[in-house]
Order: C-alpha cells, then structure tokens, then sequence
C-alpha cells in the first residue's frame, strides 16, 4: 500500500511538474510519461499536433493492449502510404516521408447511465503526428487513424465511405469518426485558442498536458475487467533516444500503473 501512495498525485494539486493539471488523482509514473513524451514532441518533431480519440471497446477478451501501438503503427502506415500513392499519381513532387507518430493512450471504464447497469468499457487515445509543416493535412491525418482503429481487433469500428470522405456507423453519419474535440468551455486551461480539432504542441504544450493528463486519472480504473488490472491499462509509444526502464514491470502491478514502454 506503501508503494500505491507514493504514486498517487491526489486531487487538489492545480500543478505537477510546472504543469497545470486536471482536479483528479493520478498516477504520478503516467503523468511523468504524458509530460515526458510530450517534450520530446515539442523539441524533436518540427510541426507536432495532438488529436484526441475516444473508442468504445465491444470485446475486452479480443482486445489487447499490449500490442496496440504496434498494431496501431502498421495500420495507420498502410492508410499512409495508400494515400501518398493516390496522391503521387501525376504530381509534380512525390510524397514519401512517412510522419513520426507518438501515442499516448487509457482504458477505462464508467456507468453512462445510471439505469444501465452495463460500465461503458471505452479508449482513449492520444496521437501526437509531425505534419512536417502541413506535408498532411488534418482531414487524411484523421483519416487514416480512424481507419486504423477501426481495424484493431476488440475496438469499435466504423465503416469508411472513400467516395464521400465519410465515416458511418449503422447507417449514421460520423463526419470526423472518433475524434473528441477540444472544449472552449473547459473550466482547466491553458490560455486561448482558435483550433478545435487538434493541439500545437509548439505554442499550446501547456495545454495540451493539462489535457492528456486525464488519461493519468484514477477514477475510472475501478470497474475495470481484470485483464486490465495488471499494469497495461495505460501505456505510451518510447520517443527515439529515451531510456528504456532497465526494470521489467511485474504482472500484478495495481489498478492505475504504467505499461511498460513499447
């Protein structure tokens, strides 16, 4: 019990680390791998944006966290290179330099309804891309990742219209798929902005911990299936040149720990 406490952040704590957080209680080792990941983004990727993406998860026995970077990577890359093959048809510069993508991402679980006695087992996922100073652009970015989540094993899926540029799920209209956008309302920010799908993590990084914190909180751990209470309902992508933890992560670590780096 020590060990969970040195490990909480409890509520209350507007900051950690110099950054402005959410009202909850975290888990400090991911708090310290949202803010790490993201610095890395800010000093090495040359025009890094991060969308937001929630996914509900219909079969937590499929379903595997562990491999879900990897899974994710290969997908969204052959969304990616169908792409720059359509485009390079006829153009007069070929694109071929794939983006540097990082992710961020949490299972959860929570009642949406208190008549419902069902949790909503859910995802959340953080993507953090370098668009290379606009060499992609928003639409075939958002595009391609929820094409990719679409095809992870165990996760919610949509259906693509490729004529239309449109995603549907039983025959209702998903203009922008499973992207969550950001809130000018929030009561917990970092300044101002003008952009609603997607952070600049050069002028908002800021705002955008504060943000991915809520991938840090324990409140939705509880109801959690047991497969994912040993240490793999949280985890992140290991940016080029961090450290990679010497220690292997034991298999019965507590509700709320970190996935070892992948």
């Amino acid at each position: 019990m020590g060990d969970l406490r040195r490990n909480i952040v409890r509520k209350g704590r507007e900051y950690y680390a110099g950054y402005k957080v959410l009202n909850r209680d975290f888990d400090r080792r991911n708090l310290d791998a949202v803010i790490s990941v993201l610095n890395w983004c800010s000093r090495n990727m040359r025009d890094p944006k991060m969308l937001h993406y929630v996914v509900g998860i219909e079969d937590d026995e499929i379903f595997n966290s562990t491999r879900f970077a990897q899974k994710f990577k290969e997908r969204f890359y052959s969304c990616i290179r169908e792409r720059n093959r359509v485009r390079n048809k006829g153009a007069a510069s070929k694109r071929t330099k794939l983006p540097e993508v990082q992710l961020i991402f949490s299972v959860e679980s929570k009642y949406l309804d208190p008549l419902v006695p069902v949790p909503y087992l859910h995802f959340h996922l953080m993507v953090i891309v370098d668009t290379n100073y606009h060499a992609y652009g928003f639409h075939e970015l958002n595009i391609a990742i929820n094409r990719a989540l679409s095809g992870i094993h165990g996760l919610e899926s949509l259906t693509f219209d490729s004529d239309r540029a449109i995603f549907f799920k039983d025959a209702k209209e998903w203009q922008y798929g499973f992207l969550k956008f950001r809130n000018e309302n929030s009561s917990v920010k970092v300044g101002d902005f003008k952009e609603f799908r997607w952070h600049d993590i050069r002028t908002e990084l800021a705002d955008a911990v504060c943000r991915a914190s809520y991938l840090c909180k324990l409140d939705q751990k509880e109801l959690l299936p047991d497969k994912f209470k040993r240490g793999n309902s949280f985890g992140h992508t290991r940016p080029k040149g961090t450290v990679h933890p010497t220690q292997k992560l034991p298999s019965d670590l507590l509700i709320g720990s970190q996935l070892e780096f992948l």
